[in-house]
């Protein structure tokens, strides 16, 4: 469940000696393997647009786009940081959640790219887009939300040096025009920054997460009838109504009737005594 962890999710997935092997590696690892996948592939010459996300062809059918354009990761000096830098962030981050609420994060940080270049391509814009360089930035937007004032080389905080990194990452868009970019790195950041602040109290919104598990067990509901009271019907004859419960007294004596039968025998007797 999404909502809540147990002491489990604060655990490793596994160990390499001494060493804890954690989500976060885990994804890291698979974005080194996506970049050799992606150096071999444009030596061949393969193209790997199907791979990419694109608006048009994912409401077309391809919905693999929005998990695999993320692993298409085009080799340079740079890939090293990006992947250092996810992994420090992502890191920490995952030890605060635990690997539910981190893996949820995760997912946000992954469909939030396709529902922005959806809402651009409702206006005719139409980009192309593929890496985990704003995945990792809006990862590092939620490890700054998490600790705002935990400094770095003892003068700047993770604070200014997340807002001083947005603000590089948007001016890198600007001269090309790269609208869809922009919109997708800062609605990855802002989703980050509210999931954090939601998971620790700091959002108003009232939301059972529980409801979102798709595998939590659901309470089983059982149908009870209401019984309906039935008003007996006496006979007319008080001798025929009354004699099967005197035969009993005979027989067994008046310890042996039931509540019901000792109610009908007050009532014989009640009604007899009215009579003149």
């Amino acid at each position: 469940m999404f909502g809540v962890t147990t002491s489990d999710d604060y655990q490793p997935v596994t160990w390499v000696g001494k060493f804890p092997v954690r989500v976060t590696a885990i994804i890291a690892a698979l974005y080194v393997l996506g970049m050799i996948g992606t150096t071999i592939a444009q030596s061949a010459h393969w193209d790997l647009t199907a791979f990419a996300f694109q608006s048009r062809s994912f409401l077309h059918g391809s919905i693999w786009q929005p998990f695999t354009c993320i692993f298409i990761q085009p080799s340079s000096f740079f890939f090293l940081f990006n992947i250092l830098f996810f992994y420090w962030s992502g890191n920490e981050v995952e030890k605060y959640l635990g690997i539910r609420r981190y893996l949820f994060l995760f997912g946000i940080l992954t469909l939030v790219p396709a529902i922005v270049l959806i809402a651009w391509g409702a206006t005719g814009a139409v980009w192309s887009y593929f890496g985990s360089y704003e995945l990792s930035v809006g990862m590092f937007i939620a490890f700054a939300t998490l600790y705002p004032n935990v400094e770095l080389f003892g003068w700047v905080s993770l604070k200014w040096l997340a807002f001083a990194g947005l603000v590089l990452a948007s001016m890198q868009y600007l001269p090309n025009h790269q609208w869809g970019n922009l919109s997708v790195l800062w609605a990855l950041c802002l989703a980050a920054f509210f999931y954090i602040r939601f998971i620790q109290g700091r959002v108003p919104i009232n939301v059972d997460l529980q409801r979102l598990n798709p595998f939590r067990k659901r309470p089983r509901f059982h149908v009870v009838q209401k019984s309906e009271s039935r008003r007996s019907v006496e006979p007319e004859n008080i001798h025929e109504s009354i004699d099967p419960v005197l035969e009993k007294i005979s027989k067994h004596g008046i310890n042996s009737l039931t509540a019901s039968e000792r109610r009908a025998l007050d009532r014989a007797r009640a009604r007899l005594l009215k009579k003149p």
